[in-house]
């Protein structure tokens, strides 16, 4: 892969020249035909190496990331397009340091999150051997848990070489007959979540403190492999109840556990792939009195971009079921990790536990 860093702040951007990278993934047909995998021509998943030089080593260093991957075929054709999708981790070997490296306000840490998006085309084909020519998107951000933390961006182009057995290709498995089926399900997680007080860019380094959340919801299961969802959850920040006791806040310090606070409506969306599901939901803040003190003392904007990130929260990430999820059982546990943002600027990485109950 070759392409380019793509500046996400105006002021002062660091200078980057060629960024070169690599990748290799192992996978699988996914040939199941009573499973989810038949709902989207069969696709591919497995986990896929990263390995990319950025193209300025003293401030950006080399990046290597290991992500779960999907990967789709739009179209049943003799030279078709695929979409994959991975997340997971990465490690930057170089990130901000307040003496050495005061220049990355992208990366303000060694290990962050890994966001891959790609579209690849079929260019020649043979047994066992597949070409594509492709183009992406690939994002790094470590949460909030580390400051600073603007989020690192490239745009990439690829050449791709993929070596399969002919004989386990799901090209004919494309006509089996898709059974519909829909399950009413009730869902609740606990959530603990770690980060740091502070803008996006602020170089804080501060302590991390804890963010709890607990959410119940009630959805759906349509066709053992799509999970929509609808709920409420309450969290409680740490760092912002510090901040009010630590400066006796007058707007605050009368009740700081409660304006401390967060109560949100959120309606999401999980793709279950038997014991793995990613997951993505978009939630509205009720009530979350703090986040005004801490726009004014950390953001110091009013704008239009203020109101998105003070009424809409996101969350994506990963769950793992204790039991497949194909087979729609009553009761399953899950754990899953995820990062959380203020409609599209991060807030904290977490870790939760969850009970899914099925009712029919």
């Amino acid at each position: 892969m070759g392409g380019k860093i793509v500046p996400n702040y105006s002021v002062n951007f660091p200078k980057s020249t060629l960024q070169t990278a690599f990748a290799i993934n192992l996978g699988s047909f996914n040939t199941d035909t009573s499973s989810w995998a038949r709902y989207y021509n069969f696709p591919e998943t497995g986990l896929a190496f990263f390995g990319s030089n950025l193209g300025n080593n003293k401030i950006y260093g080399n990046q290597f990331s290991l992500s779960p991957y999907i990967q789709f075929k739009l179209k049943n054709k003799k030279n078709p397009f695929y979409i994959k999708l991975a997340i997971g981790a990465s490690y930057f070997t170089t990130h901000f340091d307040s003496i050495s490296n005061t220049d990355n306000v992208a990366i303000g840490s060694g290990f962050t999150w890994g966001f891959q998006a790609f579209l690849y085309k079929t260019i020649y084909h043979n047994n066992g051997l597949h070409l594509r020519f492709g183009g992406g998107y690939s994002h790094a951000s470590n949460g909030h848990t580390q400051l600073p933390n603007f989020g690192l961006n490239s745009g990439l182009l690829s050449l791709a070489a993929q070596f399969y057995n002919p004989k386990k290709e799901p090209k004919n498995l494309l006509s089996v007959s898709k059974q519909k089926s829909k399950s009413i399900f009730i869902n609740f997680r606990q959530g603990i979540g770690f980060h740091e007080l502070g803008g996006t860019a602020e170089p804080i380094g501060g302590t991390k403190r804890e963010v709890y959340t607990s959410a119940l919801s009630l959805g759906i299961i349509f066709n053992k492999h799509l999970k929509v969802r609808t709920g409420f959850a309450y969290r409680y920040y740490e760092q912002y109840n510090n901040y009010i006791v630590t400066t006796q806040n007058a707007d605050y310090i009368s009740a700081p556990k409660i304006n401390s606070s967060n109560i949100y409506f959120f309606i999401g969306s999980e793709f279950l792939m038997g014991h793995i599901g990613l997951d993505v939901m978009g939630g509205l803040n009720l009530y979350k009195p703090f986040y005004k003190e801490f726009n004014t003392v950390y953001e110091k904007n009013e704008g239009p971009t203020y109101y998105l990130k003070k009424l809409f929260a996101s969350r994506m990430g990963l769950n793992l079921y204790l039991i497949n999820t194909n087979k729609l059982p009553q009761h399953n546990f899950f754990i899953g990790t995820h990062i959380n943002a203020n409609f599209g600027q991060a807030d904290f990485t977490e870790f939760n536990i969850g009970y899914h109950f099925q009712l029919n």
